[in-house]
């Protein structure tokens, strides 16, 4: 776990999915959901309907 804490965060992130991948295997009906879920945000994102906020300031929200 230390090791992989140094890694760059694109290894982190194969790392989490490989592992992810172990346990819930992909297909079935949770990725369906998943993938439909994620469509109608891009949607409503897409159409203005979900305003994006910047990151700094969702994070300076939370620090707080």
């Amino acid at each position: 776990m230390e090791m992989a804490k140094t890694w760059p965060t694109e290894d982190q992130a194969e790392l989490l999915d490989a592992l992810f991948g172990l346990v819930s295997p992909a297909g079935g009906e949770l990725e369906a959901q998943w993938t439909k879920e994620c469509e109608g945000r891009c949607v409503a994102i897409d159409s203005g309907e979900t305003p994006l906020i910047a990151a700094d300031l969702v994070m300076a929200k939370y620090r707080r």
